[in-house]
């Protein structure tokens, strides 16, 4: 037996501001992952593994089974008792990691798609999004990486994802920032309090409400409101110097509206078409700059389409 599959996956950006947990965006920058099942199936033991990286990431990432695509891959041959004899994974990273741009989001839908395309696809979409969120802790980069677009989740009281996905204006532009300072997730998510002021609650949830509402349609004159955060960005903002500073740049050089992607720290700016992208991208860099960190930029558009599996 032998099977082929080839996954693309976007990178996405979640939170966008005031949407803690919630919010999420498809980009149009992909991964790519190459999958070949060989050998027969043994459904009670371990597949060998073989994995190249190339791209982003090659001197970090594991290449043996603690690798995040290897590990959602194996839930989803375990889950359907099709476990092939050897597994060998080509992976082309082109999303940043550990940035604020999806990447572990992005390696978990790669895995758990290809494997479900190699099985013959015996879990539905929604499963798979119940798989990758249990992995990833939480659906915000899970839900766009798996579906595309613009995505609004919320987890019920059963444990269940629930997804809405408003469709999303064609006319704004994403400037991302991405300074040379990781910043794991976990140690984001670390310094959050454990509670916030009503205040604090009221001043993000009617942003975030705002912010969906804006990105459907509406006046841009409100996105600069509307990506205001005090849930999380205050706190985290501590953790990368000129993180907080970099948003306050970008909205000066002419950003519509500026925030941290995901977690950080890159810092991602929304913009139009009669905005200069360059502006605002060398003026992020110049607020990381300051405090001795180098930074790239990436200008980046919606992506319409989550995973895609084919044949290889």
């Amino acid at each position: 037996m032998s099977q082929s599959v080839r996954v693309t996956v976007p990178a996405t950006s979640a939170n966008l501001g005031p949407g803690f947990d919630t919010l999420g965006l498809a980009l149009n920058l992909r991964n790519e992952l190459f999958l070949q099942a060989t050998g027969k199936n043994r459904p009670a033991g371990e597949s060998a593994v073989c994995m190249t990286v190339e791209g982003r990431g090659v001197a970090e990432l594991p290449t043996n089974a603690r690798n995040l695509v290897v590990k959602a891959a194996n839930i989803v041959f375990r889950a359907a008792q099709h476990v092939p004899e050897r597994l060998n994974f080509r992976l082309i990273n082109r999303v940043p990691l550990c940035s604020g741009l999806g990447s572990s989001a992005a390696a978990a839908v790669a895995g758990l798609v290809a494997a479900n395309a190699i099985c013959e696809e015996p879990f539905s979409t929604e499963q798979l999004l119940k798989m990758a969120t249990d992995l990833e802790g939480h659906p915000d980069n899970a839900a766009p990486a798996l579906l595309g677009g613009l995505t609004i989740c919320v987890v019920d009281e059963a444990g269940e994802v629930q997804v809405v996905q408003p469709r999303v204006r064609t006319d704004l532009q994403f400037v991302f920032c991405i300074p040379a300072a990781a910043l794991p997730t976990q140690r984001a998510r670390k310094i959050l309090p454990k509670s916030y002021t009503r205040e604090d609650v009221v001043f993000s949830l009617s942003r975030a409400i705002m912010l969906t509402a804006l990105l459907h349609g509406g006046s841009t004159r409100l996105l600069r409101l509307a990506m205001q955060d005090r849930i999380h960005q205050p706190y985290r903002g501590k953790l990368v110097p000129g993180l907080a500073e970099a948003v306050t740049e970008a909205e000066k050089a002419g950003a519509l509206g500026a925030c941290f992607s995901g977690s950080g720290p890159t810092v991602m700016a929304v913009t139009d078409r009669a905005i200069s992208q360059e502006t605002i991208g060398k003026a992020m860099m110049r607020a990381f700059a300051a405090h001795g960190i180098g930074s790239e930029i990436l200008s980046l558009g919606i992506s319409r389409n989550g995973a895609r599996a084919c044949k290889a």
